[in-house]
């Protein structure tokens, strides 16, 4: 061994690509082609987008003419955003706005999926806007929807919004809240 715990030989050698960096390659290709139409792209990154949403909670809001007070912050997870985003990418394909899953999964049960113990949660979709900002006025006046993005009891969150050229809305967006069961 070299200076440093680096290896004496050059690292750039076909032996030492072959052996480490084409299968972390591989799997990081495999990863990309798999998670995402080519043509999606985001509209916004998770973390503006889950900015956007705790400033509105910071606010309160009039859920169909109800006062919703102040809500604590989101804390991004990854799980809720790796739920986001399977969901997102799902109703996108099938060309409709639910929360059932083609294979009928649930936001629990995306969650789930995705190693989240939740003892509460809630998921609100949208299509159509490209704008966070005028997704997020959607939802505020959708009294469901907004009493779903004020609930003070969620303490995790991510917001994906994507963009998917040739699907029938164009602009997709899904937000997912949790609270973990303990």
């Amino acid at each position: 061994m070299g200076g440093a715990g680096l290896p004496e030989r050059p690292v750039c050698s076909v032996r030492y690509i072959m052996k480490h960096v084409l299968p972390l390659a591989c799997v990081w290709l495999a990863a990309a082609v798999g998670s995402a139409p080519a043509s999606a792209q985001a509209l916004a990154s998770p973390a503006e987008l889950l900015a956007l949403v705790n400033a509105q909670r910071a606010a309160g809001a009039v859920c169909g003419g109800e006062p919703q007070p102040p809500a604590p912050p989101l804390q991004w997870h990854a799980a809720p955003e790796a739920a986001a985003t399977d969901h997102l990418l799902d109703v996108a394909q099938q060309a409709t706005l639910t929360h059932d899953g083609s294979d009928g999964s649930t936001v629990g049960g995306r969650l789930r999926r995705h190693g989240y113990v939740w003892g509460g949660v809630g998921e609100n979709v949208a299509a159509g806007h490209t704008s966070a900002a005028l997704t997020l006025q959607q939802w505020l006046k959708s009294p469901a929807h907004c009493r779903t993005l004020m609930q003070a009891n969620y303490r995790h969150g991510a917001v994906v919004g994507r963009l998917v050229p040739g699907s029938k809305h164009g602009a997709y967006w899904v937000m997912v809240l949790a609270r973990p069961l303990s």
